[in-house]
């Protein structure tokens, strides 16, 4: 990494896709050596006699898939968020027909994303189970996660890119500083991407694994053989697991998307009715948007955390329905069910908001012509369309799709953790299940309405109490706000 950064600030001859196949060529590395160390561990198992050879090219092939198969999902969801593929060109050249073109070309671009990798990930735990049954989804999951920390500093590049590049638009007009930031800035934003696209793999994998823990511990529990378990008795609450996990992931989805709309309007008011956010005049930037933006945190921690609440209760609250309204057989279902469902959609409203973001930048770099070839620039209708499918797709990509990967991680985890507490069918648990519906919707209006009401409190007593040691700023806040009633008046 530190030889191509060189190269490209010295000779400037790497475009931003040359350097993510650069980055890409470092994650090889780091799955040969792990290949290495996996098939030495294996042979020396295999001649101490532990297992069989068939074993043995079996593990090599489980953990070969295992490393590979995020990376080639990767890839194939770049084609449809890259600025250096065709697909995000096509969405900026049709962003001229109009708002609503923008946001069904982003949709069906998300939708059509997800096609390869569902298949492959299905495809790919489909051969594990073939070939070595509960150990292989195992070894699988251990493989899927064991470039996830190169992996994840590619993807922290990112957010350093995203920074720097605003960073330098707003302090330089040195064309050739610019450029070299638009191209960090390209592939920062796949870099990114990459790292919401390995964690749905990561979590479909892991999860998937969980699910068949919770199916051999429940039913060892009750004296059964979980791998002799099919058929009719899991029919009976099947169909019932599998539309609660839907539900609830859906409902996850709404109030994630819910609680990041509050959090925006939450800062618009603020933004709008307080003074400390107002620049300095009196200071040079960017000392005159220091305390502003310090303000401007402060507040915006207080306000996440209070959104968080609502569904973090809506994860914990899933395994426990299932579990006591349908039993084991139930809650089998609707983490697996949830598990396939929350891949694809989670690959969907990541890609289907990158694609938006990606085309934008098409246009702000000047890499978008006409016909007769000259540049469609930020101030052209394309860019102007594109900005309501940005807005669109930044809760999509930037909350409720990551979201997701957690949620069902968590759910998963959460259903193992409390399978004591459940039975094979819900006779005897569905009043548990009630009172628990009533317990977290008391939470919700808690969390929601009674922390609004205390901070709303603290924040009136430190008012009073500020006025009350500088009088003087009284005066000027009484000056504002009567300034205010008269504009409003008007």
């Amino acid at each position: 990494c530190s030889i191509v950064a060189w190269r490209v600030h010295c000779s400037e001859k790497y475009s931003s896709s040359k350097i993510r196949w650069s980055l890409r060529m470092n994650l090889v590395i780091v799955i040969i050596l792990v290949q290495m160390v996996q098939i030495a561990a294996s042979y020396l198992e295999w001649y101490r006699g532990s297992i069989e050879f068939s074993q043995l090219w079996h593990f090599t092939l489980i953990s070969l898939m295992g490393q590979v198969t995020p990376e080639i999902c990767v890839y194939f969801a770049e084609i449809f968020t890259s600025i250096d593929f065709p697909l995000v060109r096509s969405l900026a050249q049709s962003a001229g027909l109009g708002v609503v073109q923008v946001v069904l070309q982003g949709l069906g671009q998300g939708f059509a994303s997800t096609l390869f990798p569902a298949v492959t990930m299905v495809a790919v735990v489909m051969v594990t189970w073939e070939l070595e049954g509960h150990y292989g989804l195992a070894l699988l999951s251990a493989a899927s996660v064991s470039g996830t920390g190169f992996q994840g500093g590619i993807a922290s590049y990112g957010a350093i890119s995203t920074v720097a590049h605003k960073i330098v638009h707003l302090t330089t007009y040195h064309s050739m500083t610019r450029h070299r930031a638009n191209t960090c800035a390209a592939l920062g934003d796949s870099a990114a991407h990459a790292g919401n696209i390995i964690s749905a793999i990561n979590a479909f994998s892991a999860v998937f694994n969980i699910a068949v823990t919770l199916l051999a511990q429940a039913y060892t529990r009750l004296g059964l053989d979980y791998q002799a378990i099919s058929g009719s008795p899991l029919s009976e609450w099947s169909q019932a697991g599998l539309v609660l996990g839907i539900v609830m992931t859906m409902l996850f989805t709404a109030n994630t998307t819910i609680s990041c709309l509050d959090t925006s309007k939450a800062f618009m008011r603020f933004c709008k009715e307080s003074k400390d956010v107002e620049q300095n005049t009196s200071a040079p930037f960017p000392n005159s948007h220091m305390r502003p933006l310090t303000v401007l945190v402060s507040y915006g921690t207080i306000t996440s955390m209070r959104m968080v609440f609502s569904p973090m209760i809506n994860t914990l609250v899933v395994p426990i329905l299932g579990g006591w309204f349908l039993g084991l057989r139930g809650l089998l279902f609707l983490v697996s069910g949830s598990n396939v469902l929350i891949l694809c959609l989670s690959i969907f409203l990541s890609n289907s908001g990158q694609s938006w973001v990606a085309a934008r930048k098409f246009i702000l770099f000047g890499m978008l012509k006409d016909k007769n070839g000259h540049v469609v620039g930020p101030d052209s209708d394309e860019y102007e369309n594109l900005g309501v499918g940005e807005m669109i797709g930044g809760p999509f990509e930037d909350t409720t799709g990551p979201a997701l990967n957690n949620f069902i991680k968590l759910v998963a985890v959460f259903a193992l953790v409390t399978e004591g507490l459940y039975e094979e069918t819900p006779e005897n648990t569905w009043l548990y299940g009630c009172a628990c519906i009533a317990g977290s919707l008391t939470l919700i209006v808690a969390f929601r309405f009674g922390l609004t009401l205390a901070l709303n409190c603290i924040t009136s007593y430190l008012r009073q109490r500020q006025r009350q040691q500088h009088p003087d700023d009284e005066e000027e806040d009484d000056d504002y706000e009567e300034h205010d009633a008269i504009e409003e008046g008007r």
